[in-house]
């Protein structure tokens, strides 16, 4: 996971230069030419995103700048940007499964770039995973830039059409202007002419099968197919984390205790339990104290369904170190972080998105509880730096209450534009909360083969309220309680949601 900013500016008097900031920068001074105002504001943003490096290369032949920071989650470790031979400068980031990478995907776009067989738009058509990217070409004064076809990193920019300048960048706080980007959308922005294009990735338009089926076996197997390609998804997930000082690291999972993320996680200990050596992971739990209900972090739904679940797991798992880290969130607490999720999050500013972003950025932040035994506690902060989270489950495996009353034609409408939407409703505002904390947040339901499985060979009518899901969970992974938990979403469980006495605004209202 990195963080991407550039800035192509006409007017400025650039210097050329390129100054790299060790472990722990916090990008309050970078030493930059650059005079934009708007530049240096959000380059604390992108610092915190990549906490092991930070870099700062100007050009001043092409009246760029561009501050990249890195997460190293891959060996070996690549400084970004990336000189690619004397044509591109390459930001990436992100994580990429294509079976052709033998070690760092940064090194592999680098490497498919420069031998110079396959254009930049070919070149992005041909990765798989979760990213986004900015790619100037020196040769031709061409940017480019986007986001991957489901658009599970953030990205954004900002073009003054006016003087030709453009800023693109991964998180922004509030500095208007800025526009999220598609996903699967690769935008040019050619310097010569100050012309900004779109060109789509050849992946999209997915659409949901309306077929039905009541054949018991064919159910069965079908269940059979969705757990492997499930668990193709969350082995290459797991198996891409290995630079030596994360050996022995944990894999955290955001966790409600649900059944979405309880799959994650039982798949998770599945891989790690036939390992030679002992495997943490962490469950990511938490709670608010709501002065509007009177509920401690205790007492919250999600906090009782999260020790019940992580009780399961431990049982299904005793060679796995599994640890329930319940983060409690007092009211002042939030209160104090309220502003700076409200920052993060824009330009998404609902009180819906507030009281979910919230929820994450505690829980990635990971600062909590472990239990000890005898009612005790002790304080315990994360580990994992890649946390695996269960989004997409609802919108593949039909898990909002509404999808129930819906007829075949409208369930299969409201599925495909879920899915082909979510990048918009969820994954742009989530990922900028998220990776604040200097952590990488992973999908394995949003994996590409998952998704294409999901909407073209499930039948519609085992998509009722995550019919087959619930089948995988309890035939392949004997969560039998947790298979029959019904949907909740995190911020009524966390009890996020209306913190106050004055609880008489809806979700959809904007922020005062």
């Amino acid at each position: 996971m990195c963080g991407i900013l550039l800035h192509y500016a006409t007017n400025q008097n650039f210097c050329n230069e390129l100054l790299e900031f060790e472990e722990g920068f916090q990008g309050s001074k970078s030493g930059s030419s650059n005079s934009s105002q708007i530049f240096n504001a959000i380059v604390p943003y992108v610092a915190a995103r990549g906490p092991n490096f930070s870099s700062l290369r100007v050009s001043k032949e092409h009246c760029i700048s561009w501050f990249s920071s890195v997460l190293s989650l891959r060996e070996p470790f690549i400084r970004q940007s990336v000189e690619v031979g004397d044509r591109y400068i390459l930001q990436f980031n992100g994580e990429l499964y294509n079976e052709e990478i033998l070690d760092n995907d940064t090194s592999f776009v680098a490497s498919l770039l420069e031998n110079d067989k396959m254009s930049v738009f070919e070149v992005i058509s041909f990765l798989e995973g979760e990213f986004a990217y900015t790619i100037y070409d020196m040769h031709e004064h061409k940017l480019y830039f986007g986001r991957d076809d489901i658009g599970k990193r953030s990205l954004s920019y900002r073009l003054d059409q006016a003087i030709g300048d453009i800023y693109v960048a991964s998180v922004t706080g509030q500095q208007e202007g800025f526009t999220d980007c598609l996903a699967g959308i690769v935008y040019i922005y050619d310097v010569e002419d100050k012309s900004l294009n779109q060109q789509m990735l050849p992946i999209l338009n997915r659409e949901v099968s309306s077929e039905i089926i009541e054949d018991e076996d064919e159910f069965q197997r079908i269940t059979h197919a969705l757990y492997e390609q499930l668990k193709s998804a969350i082995v290459k997930r797991v198996e891409s984390i290995h630079p030596m000082h994360l050996e022995n690291s944990p894999i955290a999972v955001l966790f409600s205790g649900g059944l979405d993320c309880s799959v994650i996680a039982a798949m998770i200990c599945q891989q790690l339990e036939n390992q030679p050596s002992r495997r943490t992971v962490e469950l990511l739990n938490v709670s608010f104290e709501n002065y509007r209900t009177g509920l401690s972090p205790h007492d919250t739904p999600d906090r009782k369904l999260a020790v019940k679940s992580a009780n399961a797991l431990k049982q299904l798992f005793p060679s796995v170190d599994i640890k329930l880290v319940e983060i409690d969130v007092p009211y002042e607490t939030y209160e104090e972080h309220r502003p700076k999720v409200i920052d993060l999050m824009y330009p998404k500013n609902t009180e819906m998105d507030l009281s979910i972003s919230i929820a994450f950025y505690f829980a990635s932040k990971g600062s909590g509880y472990i239990d000890c035994g005898n009612g005790q506690r002790k304080k315990y902060q994360r580990q994992g730096i890649v946390l695996f989270s269960g989004l997409g489950a609802d919108e593949l495996y039909g898990g909002y209450y509404k999808f129930a009353r819906k007829s075949t034609d409208e369930l299969v409408e409201e599925l495909t534009r879920q899915i082909n939407n979510i990048y918009n409703r969820n994954l742009n505002r989530d990922d900028k909360v998220i990776a604040a904390n200097g952590v990488e947040v992973r999908y394995p339901f949003l994996d590409r083969h998952v998704i294409e499985f999901s909407m073209q060979s499930i039948p519609i009518n085992w998509k009722i309220n995550k019919l087959i899901l619930r089948k995988l969970a309890l035939e392949k992974l004997n969560l039998n309680s947790i298979s029959e938990e019904p949907k909740r979403a995190i911020q009524f469980g966390s009890k996020s949601a209306k913190m106050t006495k004055d609880g008489n605004r809806h979700g959809t209202d904007v922020l005062k």
